[in-house]
């Protein structure tokens, strides 16, 4: 309950404090906001598509890279590069589309004559009120990184809208553990803010995209131009082979030169069959020959015979060349092979008929006939006469395919290394190939983990402010300053070691506290002054009365630590209070009544060793003693200890200091026995009423907020009958 009474007095105390303090800052805060600006706040959402995402080849997904991501996205919105760019972008749109004395969706009127005051000339030539990006082209060209620049330092200075400190206040965040990033900005424009995220948006997504999709898109390009290299290296590899073949004739090398080996075996074949037919055929003839003597020789100077073995020989070189050139499903199609043959019939049948008109040989020397010999040299003839027909066309045939073979074998190995060369590029083309699928396969990933941002939410024009609340800073003024004040006060009354109040003096003294005087400080009620101040002195006077003996003189100290502490001032109230009374007061003073540089006074056990009363004087009831103040002059313990009270006077307004503590424990200790107060001069009058009640005026205001600080909260003042 102490604690409580102490507070509403603490509170009562520092009432104009509390009143006036707070009404202060309250009215400073009251004209100030009507100063602050308007706010519209402008939200918006992303979906980034991430933590859902999936993968073509079915990886599992990859937290660690989903946080990754969104920071990325955060920090790709929130760098200088992308803020730059919103700046220019919402630059340009307050160009374009500002107006000076009416409001649009895109900027404020008086924004943008604000926005015109600080412009230069030359850049309001580059505005072109009718196309945006124009405007855009202009203000990115004049842009240079130079403080004179006005684009550059617009960005770079703490302008309103457009500069970075200002886009530094977008908020970006993730929400939640989702895949959705919330955008928030505030600002005094309602149209810049609206412009201000989405122009913030698109150049995220543009930014992203580039920066995400850029390496990938690069090694799909890069890979592109790989595999249209190699496939033209490849094709100028196989047009080079065909053109080879074409030029010597190749089709297939292998199967041809299979082909060339079979013919050339079988005409060796042919050949030796052939030889040894010629052979035969040539011995026949010339045996029969020497058997027929002059007469073969006749036969043979036959013209006829001899067109005809001619023609036998020429007829059957044509068969024996087709029939070697030709296929056998060929041959029976062939017209001319078949021709031949039937010529080569017709003559070997006229040869015959030849031989049969030659008759009149009838036998030979040897007496064998003429006619079976001459058919069998004729057949000889006809037999040698084909025999090298086809020897020499078995040999021309031969010949050939040597220098087929002579033909074939360097184009043998320039097809090897043609076809090696087309292997290799061929397989550079794969590698080319495959790595463009693994790109395009990357990219598709990415694409499915990232996925491309997405406006959820579009920003909208924001139509109502936030409020500019006011109110509220009005309040928390209103009631920081209490807190303050109290807080203040509460350190003050803590630490200080101001005597002032009883509660405090008898702490930092170790003396109770008898009773307050007003002084003479009080100028609010100078005119009560003296009323107050006999108040106060009566009611010590009462205090001290219990300590008188009855029938003798009772004697009281009047002690100071300092001098000028008003105990000559408090002496006149309370000798004026005990002679109203009809009580003989005497006062006894120092330098008047005795010295205190006197060795009775110093060594003086009882006050009647230093100061004796005249004969002439009556007895008082009352000795008022007035000593020097301690901390200058000793004082006579024992006479104090002897005396009925001593009262320590003391300045409210002083401060204790240790030294006082230390000056004041020898006096303290000696009259621990003895009466011994504190009784504080020139209090306030709240300390002064605590002892004596309210003082005059009473007025109504004034008691109430006494008795309150009191705790009188159901006390009444009408008194009982």
């Amino acid at each position: 309950m102490d604690i409580i009474l102490f507070i509403s007095q603490f509170l009562y105390r520092i009432r104009y404090w509390l009143l006036w303090g707070t009404l202060f800052v309250t009215g400073l805060v009251i004209y100030f906001t009507q100063f602050l600006p308007y706010s519209y706040t402008v939200k918006s959402s992303l979906y980034a598509g991430i933590t859902n995402s999936t993968s073509i080849d079915g990886s599992a997904i990859n937290y660690t890279a989903i946080n990754s991501t969104f920071d990325n996205l955060i920090n790709i919105a929130k760098s200088r590069g992308t803020l730059e760019k919103v700046s220019l972008r919402l630059l340009a749109n307050s160009f374009t589309y500002g107006e000076e004395w009416k409001d649009n969706q895109y900027i404020q009127a008086k924004h943008y004559r604000q926005l015109l005051q600080i412009t230069p000339k030359e850049v309001l030539a580059l505005i072109d009120r009718k196309d945006v990006e124009k405007t855009l082209a202009n203000l990115t060209a004049y842009r240079k990184e130079n403080s004179n620049n006005f684009i550059y330092s617009i960005f770079n200075r703490p302008v309103p809208f457009y500069s970075a400190l200002a886009l530094d206040e977008i908020t970006i965040k993730r929400a939640g553990n989702s895949d959705i990033l919330e955008i928030l900005y505030t600002s005094a424009d309602p149209g810049i803010t609206q412009k201000t995220v989405s122009i913030l948006i698109d150049e995220l997504i543009k930014s992203y995209e580039i920066l995400r999709f850029k390496s990938t898109n690069d090694v799909i390009a890069y890979f592109e131009k790989q595999v249209r290299l190699a496939k033209e290296a490849l094709n100028r590899e196989e047009d080079d082979l065909m053109n080879y073949n074409v030029q010597e004739r190749v089709i297939n090398y292998p199967e041809e030169t299979k082909a060339l080996a079979n013919t050339r075996y079988d005409t060796e074949d042919r050949l030796e069959d052939v030889e040894r037919l010629y052979e035969s055929a040539f011995a026949l003839r010339n045996m029969l020959e020497e058997k027929m003597d002059i007469r073969a020789q006749i036969i043979r100077s036959n013209t006829n015979l001899l067109q005809e073995l001619n023609k036998v020989s020429t007829l059957n070189q044509s068969i024996m060349e087709h029939e070697i050139f030709t296929s056998e499903e060929n041959q029976e199609a062939n017209d001319k092979l078949r021709r031949d043959r039937d010529a080569l019939k017709k003559a070997e049948d006229q040869i015959n008929h030849i031989s049969d008109n030659l008759n009149e040989f009838s036998f030979s020397k040897e007496g064998v006939g003429i006619q079976d010999m001459v058919t069998e040299w004729l057949a000889a003839c006809i037999g040698e006469a084909k025999a090298k027909a086809e020897l020499d066309v078995l040999k021309r045939r031969q010949q050939d395919i040597f220098d087929q073979y002579s033909h074939m074998s360097p184009i043998g190995t320039q097809i090897g290394r043609k076809e090696r060369a087309i292997g290799i590029a061929e397989d550079n083309y794969r590698t080319q190939l495959k790595g463009l699928a693994d790109a395009n396969l990357r990219l598709k990933n990415i694409e499915m983990s990232t996925s491309n941002l997405q406006t959820v939410a579009s920003p909208d024009f924001p139509l109502t402010d936030n409020g500019r609340k006011r109110i509220l800073y009005v309040l928390i003024a209103f009631v920081g300053s209490i807190v303050f004040i109290v807080t203040y006060f509460l350190l003050i009354e803590i630490l200080d070691r101001t005597l002032r109040d009883p509660l405090r003096s008898k702490r930092l003294s170790g003396l109770p506290v008898i009773a307050a005087f007003n002084g003479i400080n009080n100028l609010k009620y100078r005119g009560f002054l003296k009323v107050c101040n006999r108040i106060a002195a009566a009611y010590c006077c009462r205090k001290l009365d219990k300590y008188m003996t009855p029938g003798q003189p009772a004697v009281i100290n009047m002690l100071s630590i300092n001098p000028r502490e008003g105990k000559s001032f408090l002496a006149k109230y309370f000798i004026e209070h005990w002679q109203s009374e009809g009580v003989r007061v005497r006062l006894v003073q120092y330098g008047v009544d005795f010295e205190v540089d006197d060795k009775k006074y110093i060594q003086a056990e009882q006050l009647s060793d230093f100061w004796k009363l005249n004969e002439a004087e009556q007895i008082p009831d009352i000795i008022l003693v007035e000593y020097p103040a301690i901390q200058d002059s000793s004082v006579p313990l024992s006479a104090l200890q002897k005396a009925n009270a001593t009262l320590l006077i003391a300045n409210a307004q002083r401060l204790w200091r240790n030294s006082d503590d230390a000056t004041l424990a020898p006096i303290k200790e000696y009259l621990e026995n003895s009466p011994f107060f504190l009784y504080l001069n020139n209090a306030d009058r709240d300390v002064v009423e605590s002892f004596t009640g309210e003082l005059p005026p009473k007025m109504p205001v004034h008691s109430f907020f006494s008795r309150l600080a009191q705790l009188g909260l159901t006390s009444q003042k009408a008194a009982v009958k």
